[in-house]
């Protein structure tokens, strides 16, 4: 049970800081990835180096003994000669270095046999080169190969690991003169063995390594504190992401010092403002559908419960009398006619507020319009006999882009509206102008007026006064009417004061070309 706990926590405690052990993983990674080639390439280079120098000393060790050999030749000292070469046994003792002096056969004069101690045709250079067989790039073909270079009076040298010595070997040929003609008469031949002592390698190991665990140690407790320090940033984020998954769209304060981080910030804060946004949109969308909801069925019981009282007087015999029960037949035809109407404007206006339902617009004349929409209304107001007056510009056609149809439906719920609330003879004005591209028009009548506490309210569902003018209308009209000049891309305003009457201003933009229409 312990160790399923401690399995639990440890499994917690990795998903917690998963993208902190990544972090230090990468590092500790790349970290020991570096450090190995960085101790490669060192001691690549450190040998290089090493034998680049090591090639240039024995050059100038090998221009020496040259020089010497030409000046005992020259002066045919060959009791000098004999002494120096003990110097030289010496010296190839103390450095591991042997050194070859040879004749050049080629040469018109070759240097004399009692200054060389070499002969390769004799076979008397080095028996382990000689005899060893190592294949196409043997040292004995290395060692031919320099010394040839020398006799051309150029100075060559030439290195790789020798499987006899089980060591690097370095070779340098210099050429040797006669003083006088200046022709090579011979060549010295310096070889020598450089085990990875001799080259420090193996110290030069043993210093990266411990600086490099060294290194490795202090890196990763950087690497720990580093990982520990982006965190908490990180740590805060997730916080952040996980309040707002659980509702809280509260202001996000940026905390991060690092500028990448401190973005982050800065857009999670933006997606909590528009998530907060979204929430009091939603909430609001939702108190609308649960009042228009109320509102519909509000508006549908009363006439519901007025026909179903009347069907039940009938059913039940209770009014008997022709003329009663034909009343009776009448207002329920006018209440079903008044639910029917509803309906339609709920499907209407359904239609209007969503945004996939396109209107279908082409040219149509503003004129044409009204003129129709004052054959309409002279037939509704001929009750009161209202006066309608048309104020449109002459011999122009007002030519705007919409759909006629919801244009004249628009206009007739205005102008229903105005007929409605005017007293009997009274007069409305339809005045239509143009201004800076747009059509502007302007109903007006001389009707009862709306309140001024009311007029940010009548372009709502379901609004309407309680005005016996009103009592048979469904509080859908203006909205209606107010969705239809959105779809053209018009606005629609109102002015009015209670007694004098109320104006409508409508303003579209003005059809300048019929291209593609005519």
């Amino acid at each position: 049970m312990k160790q399923e706990k401690r399995k639990n926590r440890m499994y917690h405690f990795l998903c917690q800081h998963d993208v902190s052990l990544r972090i230090y993983s990468s590092f500790a990674l790349v970290l020991i990835v570096m450090l190995v080639l960085t101790g490669l390439i060192f001691i690549r280079l450190y040998q290089e180096n090493y034998v680049a120098s090591y090639t240039e000393l024995l050059t100038k060790q090998g221009k020496k003994v040259a020089k010497r050999v030409a000046n005992f030749y020259a002066n045919e000292n060959v009791t000098q000669y004999e002494k120096y070469c003990i110097y030289l046994d010496e010296l190839e003792k103390a450095e591991k270095t042997d050194v070859w002096i040879l004749s050049n056969q080629d040469a018109d004069v070759p240097l004399a046999e009692e200054y060389t101690n070499a002969d390769l045709e004799d076979d008397s250079l080095s028996e382990e080169y000689t005899n060893a067989d190592h294949g196409a790039d043997s040292p004995a073909q290395e060692i031919t190969r320099v010394i040839q270079r020398s006799f051309q009076g150029k100075v060559a040298s030439s290195s790789g690991y020798d499987n006899a010595y089980g060591m690097v070997a370095l070779r340098v040929a210099v050429p040797i003169y006669e003083k006088n003609t200046k022709e090579v008469i011979g060549g010295v031949l310096m070889v020598s063995m450089m085990d990875r002592q001799t080259m420090g390698l193996d110290e030069g190991k043993y210093l990266i390594m411990v600086s490099s665990l060294s290194a490795v140690v202090f890196s990763f407790l950087l690497a720990i504190l580093m990982t520990r320090y982006l965190s908490i940033p990180l740590n805060k984020i997730n916080r952040d992401i996980e309040r707002l998954s659980q509702g809280d769209y509260s202001e996000i304060v940026t905390y991060s010092r690092s500028r990448q981080l401190q973005v982050t910030e800065e857009q999670l804060n933006r997606l909590s403002s528009q998530l907060a946004r979204v929430e009091r949109e939603r909430m609001n969308l939702e108190q609308v559908r649960q009042d228009f909801f109320a509102n519909v069925s509000h508006e549908l019981r009363t006439p519901i419960t007025v026909i179903r009282g009347y069907v039940e007087s009938l059913h039940d015999g209770v009014i008997s009398d022709p003329h009663s029960v034909d009343s009776l037949y009448q207002r329920m035809l006018a209440e079903c006619k008044g639910m029917e109407r509803l309906v339609e404007d709920l499907f209407v206006l359904s239609k209007l507020q969503n945004p996939d339902f396109q209107i279908v617009k082409e040219p149509v004349s503003l004129r044409q319009i009204f003129v129709d929409v004052q054959r309409s209304c002279s037939v509704i107001g001929e009750e009161k006999q209202i006066d309608l007056v048309l104020e449109l510009p002459e011999e122009d056609p007002c030519m705007i882009f919409g759909d006629y149809d919801r244009l004249r439906q628009m206009f007739l719920i205005i102008m229903d509206n105005a007929i409605k609330f005017s007293e009997v003879h009274g007069k409305i004005w339809i005045c239509l102008e143009k201004s800076n591209g747009s059509w502007n028009i302007a109903i007006r009548d001389q009707g009862i007026g709306i309140a001024e506490e009311q007029l940010p309210n009548i372009f709502e569902k379901f609004y309407k006064s309680k005005l016996r003018q009103n009592e048979k209308g469904t509080g859908l009209g203006l909205m209606i009417a107010r969705q239809i000049a959105l779809r053209h891309g018009g606005e629609i305003r109102v002015e009015s004061r209670v007694g004098e009457g109320t104006t409508f201003y409508f303003s579209f933009a003005e059809l300048t070309s019929m291209e593609g229409y005519e």
